[in-house]
């Protein structure tokens, strides 16, 4: 990036998680001045702390802002103040248990909605913002009956599609989830026909996403969100049908940095995918790693069926100028990490768990208060 990065600051939300962590690391290695917005000091602790902040020494480039609640009123207004680009990919995720029935739809849809009608309300009145890329899902374009193999997907799908809002109660936690994506979709396009705001948005629309979590500590820790379906198959687990539809992290992280380019075209849709046969994962965890198989660290007998859900991500491509890593890939970066953690483990080599004192500031970031 050759303009100064002080006329390039980028508010990214979601940063302690899968995606959001990988894109912060790509954002700053291009160059970008990054406010990061987190719920706690505690949590902007643990990113600041993280090796791979430490090595790329961000120093005044990477700040933090707390916002403890996504959903509230004016939730970022300070936030976006003197904002050029917003990287929105906070958002609630499925929490297995964690959330009751009767709670899906306030665990769920409200926050996605208010969460991202708030981002836009807070941009518009900024004053600075360019552009707003947003963090979808494939959810928001397909039917869950299609996703889930119950209806045939008779052609591909394109990043125009919307798949239509369902209203509750759920028989699944997919499917209430599946309605967050689409409802904050929905009241996106329209509160943005409504009120044609001077930057544009881009949605981005990711799959099932598969690739190293830098953020897991632990083995355990590496086998939760859509990796446990590499690492269920590969550690023996007999899991159900999926959709052939899948992305490498590396590949969702880049293009929400590349999104911010103006050569990007904005106000559009950009689908994240490629195909994947989960029933490949034994052939190419058996390729790749055959001493842990042959040693049964990887027991390597689970099973899982391909349903086919055909995806068009040649709009994605040509804009962006690449072409998705392959499924082999996303088996080898999730498996390989699990492994690695394994070993480390084993070896007594205990990852830091990244929660440095509270004041300690090793790689000299800034770090901004906002009581929201």
């Amino acid at each position: 990036m050759t303009e100064n990065w002080a006329s390039n600051l980028v508010l990214i939300t979601g940063v302690t998680g899968h995606v959001g962590f990988r894109t912060l690391i790509h954002a700053l290695g291009a160059g970008y001045a990054v406010r990061a917005a987190v719920r706690s000091q505690a949590k902007a602790t643990t990113i600041l702390t993280h090796p791979q902040i430490q090595n790329l020494d961000p120093g005044p480039r990477l700040s933090f802002v707390i916002v403890r609640d996504l959903a509230a009123p004016h939730a970022y207004d300070e936030a976006v103040q003197g904002v050029h680009y917003i990287i929105h990919i906070a958002s609630p995720l499925m929490a297995g248990r964690d959330v009751p029935l009767s709670q899906w739809e306030a665990y769920f849809i409200r926050p996605a909605v208010r969460g991202t009608l708030g981002m836009l309300e807070a941009a518009n009145k900024s004053g600075t913002v360019r552009r707003v890329v947003i963090t979808s899902s494939i959810v928001a374009l397909v039917p869950v009956s299609r996703l889930n193999g119950l209806e045939r997907s008779e052609r591909q799908v394109l990043p125009t599609d919307r798949a239509p809002f369902v209203p509750g109660p759920y028989k699944t936690e997919f499917a209430a989830y599946a309605a967050s994506k689409i409802s904050a979709l929905q009241h996106a396009e329209s509160w943005i026909r409504k009120n044609q705001p001077e930057f544009d948005v881009i949605h981005l629309h990711p799959s099932f996403v598969e690739g190293r979590n830098d953020l897991a500590l632990t083995p355990r820790d590496a086998v939760k969100g859509t990796n446990a379906l590499i690492l269920g198959i590969a550690l023996g687990k007999k899991l159900g049908s999926t959709a052939s539809t899948s992305v490498h992290n590396e590949d969702v992280a880049r293009a929400h940095v590349q999104a911010l380019d103006p050569d990007i075209l904005g106000n559009a849709s950009y689908i994240l995918s490629q195909k994947a046969s989960w029933a490949d994962v034994r052939a190419i965890v058996q390729r790749r790693f055959p001493d842990a198989v042959q040693k049964r660290i990887l027991p390597n007998n689970g099973s899982a069926d391909t349903h086919d859900v055909p995806v068009d991500t040649s709009a994605t491509e040509m804009m962006f100028g690449f072409t998705h890593l392959g499924f082999e890939e996303q088996v080898n970066s999730v498996v390989g990490h699990y492994l690695e953690l394994r070993t480390r483990g084993r070896l007594g080599l205990r990852t830091k768990s990244y929660d440095g004192r509270a004041g300690s500031s090793p790689c000299g970031c800034q770090r901004v208060k906002v009581n929201v």
